[in-house]
């Protein structure tokens, strides 16, 4: 199996014990060489289910979707969120947003993106990022004038995607700004529901056997989710994201993508304004209308809130209460909630005059008399 150019393919990978200085990809793995004591060691140190063939997750069905690169609690972490089995394109039965580190996660994606295009064209067309050498706290194969190293690292921009950043130390902890020509040219769909296991979608006999030949079985295609399992079945490398890191992930995502679910668009605004105003105006002729209540239909009204224990003093607090709920549903950005409370009060205050418009009709044709504000006295 090899790339568009003829050369075996290559993957990424920085989990060497040994890795000093990157950048001359001496440590990716042959797939021509995968059974390989030596490969497969790089391999097995994330990716158990490959040399151990664990099927203790069977990952069929189930997706996976990055939604932010982001800094929580001093480091730098992709945000992903799971779906299990039967989610419609990642659209229900979400599991909950957890974290993974920039560096194993992007490793894990770009292993998976390699094998995705292996198995639908039979060659890695995705390519091998650089940046994947800088996965972990790397020193820079050029020593500076002085005789030390600059360390890179794979990190988080400002926009939420990825970008590599300068350190003066070995742990990556005290950043620098050195321009030493490194550029991240590792690319992670964020937003995008993505598969946790694949299938190759050809019928090449030639093609599937050498599959075969190099780790691929239908037996354990189920549980050969290399994106998934990487970041998702081992706890020292994912963790739950709280409920200030949502609010964070949220808050970046309408920053950075413009999501329309966490933001209101122009069209949006309109009609919040547009269904305000009407409801203000609503309100102000309901209570015209109520002032030309007759004695009897005041009665009968405050008869039938009393039957189900509302009295005519609970309507004002009842009525700030939805107005409260309202904006705060606006400013929070909970769009269901906010179109049902701002169309539902414009309904139902537009069935009150229609019904308040029509007795008054009935009651003037009738030459009931009528007492003046009788409908919006409270007792």
């Amino acid at each position: 199996m090899r790339n568009g150019d003829g050369t075996p393919l290559q993957v990424k990978s920085n989990y060497d014990v040994e890795r000093q200085l990157s950048g001359s990809g001496d440590y990716a793995v042959d797939m021509e060489d995968m059974d390989d004591d030596a490969s497969g060691g790089v391999r097995s140190a994330r990716y158990s289910w490959y040399t151990s063939k664990d099927k203790s997750i069977d990952w069929s069905g189930y997706n996976i979707m990055p939604k932010k690169c982001i800094m929580h609690n001093g480091e730098y972490k992709i945000a992903y969120e799971m779906f299990k089995n039967k989610n419609n394109g990642c659209k229900k039965h979400s599991q909950g947003i957890y974290l993974a580190e920039v560096g194993a996660f992007a490793e894990a994606y770009a292993l998976q993106s390699q094998y995705e295009s292996l198995y639908t064209y039979g060659e890695n067309q995705y390519g091998n990022p650089e940046s994947l050498d800088y996965a972990s706290c790397t020193a820079f194969e050029e020593a500076n004038d002085d005789g030390s190293f600059t360390y890179v690292k794979l990190g988080c921009s400002d926009a939420g995607g990825l970008k590599l950043f300068t350190y003066s130390d070995s742990s990556c902890t005290v950043e620098i700004t050195n321009n030493i020509g490194v550029y991240n040219d590792m690319k992670i769909t964020l937003g995008s529901c993505v598969s946790c296991t694949t299938t190759p979608s050809f019928d090449d006999d030639a093609t599937i056997a050498a599959l075969a030949e190099n780790g691929y079985t239908d037996d354990y295609a189920p549980y050969d989710a290399k994106l998934c399992a990487t970041v998702h079945s081992n706890k020292e490398m994912s963790q739950s994201c709280g409920w200030s890191c949502k609010r964070q992930v949220k808050k970046g995502q309408a920053s950075s993508s413009g999501s329309s679910s966490s933001r209101w668009n122009a069209l949006e605004k309109f009609f919040l304004f547009f269904w305000s105003f009407a409801g203000i105006g609503l309100v102000w002729v309901v209570l015209k209308q109520r002032r030309m209540m007759s004695r009897e239909d005041a009665i009968v009204e405050e008869a039938a809130m009393n039957g189900v224990g509302i009295k005519k003093r609970h309507v004002f607090p009842i009525a700030l209460a939805i107005v409260f709920l309202t904006l705060l549903s606006m400013f929070m950005v909970w769009k269901k909630m906010t179109w049902l409370l701002l169309i539902g009060a414009n309904v139902g205050l537009f069935a009150q005059f229609v019904f308040l418009r029509r007795k008054a009709k009935r009651a003037n044709a009738a030459g009931d008399g009528y007492v003046k504000d009788a409908g919006l006295q409270i007792s």
